[in-house]
């Protein structure tokens, strides 16, 4: 057990690392709760300013897209919400592609993470396990600036957990299980502090990015497009109408556009569920 590496948020140590304007000067720090998104919505009702952050050391009730169980353990990852004020839609379409960049950036910078790859719309992983993830939620409620939308970005990132030890598996599909920093990086255990301190400076500067540049910078980290992939409609409930596609590009709304391999005529899609194909696609096999 990793037992050395299980120690309490350092939030003073945190502030003092921080380099930004506005995301993560204001925190809120609990022991444990039930879920980040939780405390920051309550947090956003209070009014507090753009870039607060929420930050626990274990969750008891932590998810991730349709409501997914994300395991949470104490003292060894990373939970925390952001509560980022928009005023536009287009603003927190670009949130969608920041976020996950944000958090790949980090790994690398300062968890010496290689290989980090985001798969849309909502995971980072290395090779074929999930290593973080996030959940982004929008309410229309004006902030203390004017700003119309309210942003509720969770991030939970698996930091210093020894996932040998771990019998759950976080990923989307069964037979794939989840890594962290610290399984990717020779097992070197990094500082939460830093390590937050890294995801605020780089999500604020994506956030400042025009599109287009802030696309060409995803797009380095990107692992569906030109893949072929099995696209999931209806949140997994009927394989029937599962069908391999090839992703092709990110709409400027940032849906994902594929090529169906039965049918050339291209698909837009935004609710889907989308799960990566390991191998090349091959004739089907009775």
């Amino acid at each position: 057990a990793q037992s050395t590496l299980v120690k309490r948020f350092d939030v003073k140590k945190f502030k003092s690392l921080l380099e930004t304007k506005s995301v993560g000067r204001s925190i809120k720090y609990v022991d444990i709760t039930t879920s980040t998104m939780d405390e920051a919505d309550k947090f956003l009702k209070d009014g507090c300013n753009s870039g607060a952050v929420v930050l626990a050391d274990s969750q008891t009730d932590g998810r991730g897209r349709n409501q997914r169980p994300w395991l949470s353990s104490s003292g060894e990852n990373l939970y925390v919400s952001f509560i980022l004020r928009t005023n536009t839609i287009r603003e927190v379409v670009s949130l969608n592609f920041a976020a996950p960049l944000a958090i790949a950036l980090a790994a690398e910078g300062t968890g010496g993470v290689k290989g980090s790859r985001i798969k849309w719309p909502n995971d980072v992983w290395v090779g074929r396990r999930k290593m973080a993830g996030v959940l982004l939620n929008t309410v229309a409620q004006a902030g203390p600036s004017g700003a119309k939308i309210s942003v509720n970005l969770g991030i939970g990132i698996n930091v210093n957990q020894d996932m040998d030890e771990v019998k759950q598996s976080l990923c989307e599909n069964g037979g794939n299980v989840a890594t962290s920093i610290y399984m990717e990086n020779g097992r070197k255990p990094i500082e939460r502090e830093v390590l937050l301190a890294d995801l605020c400076k780089r999500l604020e500067g994506l956030m400042s990015m025009e599109w287009n540049d802030l696309m060409d910078k995803y797009k380095n980290y990107d692992m569906l497009l030109g893949k072929e992939i099995v696209v999931m409609p209806n949140k997994k409930e009927d394989p029937s109408t599962y069908y391999y596609a090839k992703a092709i590009e990110y709409s400027a709304d940032g849906y994902l556009v594929v090529e169906p391999a039965k049918d050339s005529k291209r698909v837009t899609l935004s609710a889907e569920e989308v799960s990566i194909r390991p191998e090349p696609i091959e004739k089907e096999k009775d």
